[in-house]
């Protein structure tokens, strides 16, 4: 009886013992998955913060390009640290007239696996953004500005107001689209808040006959009042977003009627800042002059530049 009784406490230790170690397994294991899911999720984590930070950082700084690399580099820098880089992480490389890269790297300290012997792991992204030619824009205003190389220091008037052969589209056209629709309240709502519908290179568009003398003061008074900016925006100093700028399609003649151009084919777009708008009836014109700028909208390397632009990324 006496050694049955100590065959059986010996079966119930050991079963204690494969009890524990079992348990022991199942920690280290429980401990692993942990390591495993929260250190993998913070790895992560930071990863995306590093993209988001490199995108923004490569976009801002793009809006610089090509006449301020120095600046571009500045702003990048800038943006980086904005969007959650820490100083020693953004580097950026040699800049182009049409290209920034901006690449940063972190060392993330795990939290669990330092119990495995695991102390930090590395993340990193690049990023990199063209500037180049605008070749689609919405928003448009209903005016249009034949082929040429622009000079930005010097003042044009956009809109002539005279029929006769000072009109670069011909008598009876004075330099006005139909976008959407014919007819002067069409005319200005486009020329006040810009035509709701995407407009690209390669598009052949209607002109719109008849003076809009008073639409066309009207539309511009509009928006120039809407300059609420300090100082007001000038061709040398301005917001990007300012009212006064009109984005303007570049054209060649595409079908000409009785002397008159009665479409464009646009080539390419332009932007001008409006300083004035003058007069009635055949002496109605906008002065103001053609400024570099970056908008919203698809851009082509190849494609002409005259002055506005867009930026994408391109890794």
């Amino acid at each position: 009886m006496n050694q049955l009784k100590r065959a059986l406490n010996c079966f119930l230790s050991d079963q204690r013992g494969v009890a524990m170690v079992m348990v022991v397994i199942s920690m280290i294991a429980l401990l692993g998955i942990t390591a495993l899911v929260t250190d993998i999720g913070l790895l992560a984590a930071n990863k995306q913060s590093l993209v988001n930070a490199v995108d923004a950082a490569v976009l801002a700084g793009a809006h610089e390009l090509p006449e301020k690399p120095l600046l571009a580099r500045d702003t990048a820098v800038s943006y980086a640290l904005q969007n959650g880089c820490n100083p020693d992480e953004p580097e950026i490389d040699p800049v182009t007239n049409s290209k920034i890269t901006v690449t940063a790297t972190r060392q993330v300290d795990y939290i669990f696996a330092k119990v495995l012997g695991f102390t930090s792991g590395t993340v990193s992204a690049n990023a990199s953004a063209r500037v180049a030619a605008l070749t689609s824009h919405r928003g448009a205003a209903p005016l249009a500005i034949p082929d040429q190389e622009f000079d930005f220091n010097t003042r044009y008037l956009l809109k002539q107001g005279s029929n006769n052969d000072g009109s670069p589209l011909g008598p009876g056209t004075y330099g006005a689209l139909s976008l959407g629709g014919t007819g002067a309240r069409n005319y200005e709502d486009n020329l006040k808040y810009g035509y709701q519908e995407t407009l690209r290179v390669g598009d052949i568009v209607n002109t719109e006959t008849g003076n809009m003398s008073n639409p066309t003061k009207r539309a511009i008074d509009y928006r120039i009042d809407r300059c609420n900016h300090v100082p007001e925006c000038t061709a040398t100093s301005f917001d990007p977003g300012c009212p006064k700028i009109l984005i303007i399609p570049v054209y060649e003649p595409n079908l000409l009627e009785d002397g008159q151009i009665k479409q464009i084919k646009i080539l390419g777009f332009a932007a001008f800042l409006v300083e004035r708008v003058e007069g009635q009836g055949n002496d109605n014109y906008i002065e103001g002059c053609f400024i570099k700028m970056v908008a919203e909208g698809d851009s082509d390397y190849f494609q002409v530049d005259y002055g506005l632009r867009g930026v994408k990324l391109i890794e």
